[in-house]
């Protein structure tokens, strides 16, 4: 006999843990819909989808969720010195990087730090990768780091994959009542939709109950859902980028995770929402000849142009 909890009862703690404020109502959706959780072989590609029955992921998918985690947020040391020249200078962003002096450096490591998530994906299991030395190993416990920062990594990455989690459930749950939309691409949208909703709906009373501010509550999760709009833009083959048959265009999907944030110009969502997407631009080789006096005018002009 074990102790050890199943894959599905730890996939509902994690859902739980993440959005505690709907925790019984998790758990009532949970009993009434009864998904299977099964934890597949790794393979190239990556593995994380559902059905009527079961939601289906495998252990290197969760490794990259970690790995482009950790990475991703390194994205505010990197850009953030150039955002702050351009809002305080005027100065475009493509200028702004070419005054940063330290620049060479920290996006070197960071484009190598990006560059192993590409490759775990189409390698066959975490095991052929070469793990970046400075990003910490994939674990449970929040409280084993001592850096705040690798702290703040690991909490926006569960969220994120709490995302990717409750999107698949929607797909249970909209199965399970025949309300599937016409079409896929519709489908994967109103997921996106039901799992950011479901994870935003109900800040207000958490916060009260918490001792929080409801922009600080709001702040985070914003933050957390930016996270995981970039990991599902690097999950989606490029061939599906622009839309097809399965999937809706990579930037509606974008708009659905991320839209209706109500919050301050100067908030650090926008300020790391900016950070990704002048990550993505770079590695794109993209021109940011983009000018902004706030982060929300930076974060909100990078998401036009990334579409």
């Amino acid at each position: 006999m074990t102790d050890k909890p199943s894959d599905r009862t730890i996939v509902l703690h994690l859902l739980r843990g993440a959005v505690p404020e709907r925790a019984d109502e998790i758990g009532s959706l949970w009993t009434k819909y009864a998904p299977a959780v099964e934890v597949g072989p790794s393979a190239v590609g990556t593995t994380m989808n559902a059905n009527r029955h079961r939601i289906r992921f495998d252990t290197k998918t969760i490794d990259l969720f970690w790995l482009l985690g950790f990475s991703a947020w390194r994205s505010i040391e990197v850009y953030s010195p150039a955002l702050v020249i351009t809002m305080l200078l005027g100065l475009t962003i493509d200028q702004a990087l070419h005054i940063d002096e330290k620049l060479t450096t920290f996006e070197r490591d960071y484009k190598e730090r990006m560059e192993a998530a590409a490759s775990l994906i189409s390698a066959t299991s975490t095991e052929d990768l070469a793990w970046p030395p400075d990003v910490p190993q994939p674990q449970a416990d929040r409280d084993s780091f001592s850096d705040s920062q690798d702290k703040v990594a690991f909490d926006l990455t569960a969220l994120a994959l709490a995302f990717a989690l409750l999107h698949e459930f929607s797909h249970v749950k909209l199965l399970a009542e025949k309300a599937q939309p016409d079409t896929l691409p519709e489908e994967e949208l109103a997921c996106d939709v039901w799992a950011r909703d479901f994870m935003t709906a109900k800040l207000a009373a958490y916060a009260r109950a918490h001792g929080h501010t409801f922009e600080e509550v709001s702040q985070k999760r914003a933050m957390a859902l930016a996270l995981a709009a970039t990991v599902v833009r690097a999950i989606t083959p490029t061939s599906a980028q622009w839309g097809n048959s399965e999937y809706p265009p990579l930037s509606d999907r974008i708009q659905a995770i991320v839209a209706g944030f109500n919050l301050p110009s100067d908030s650090w969502f926008w300020f790391f929402a900016a950070c990704l997407l002048v990550g993505i631009m770079r590695q794109e080789h993209r021109p940011l000849d983009i000018i902004g006096r706030t982060p929300q005018a930076l974060a909100e002009a990078l998401i036009a142009r990334v579409q």
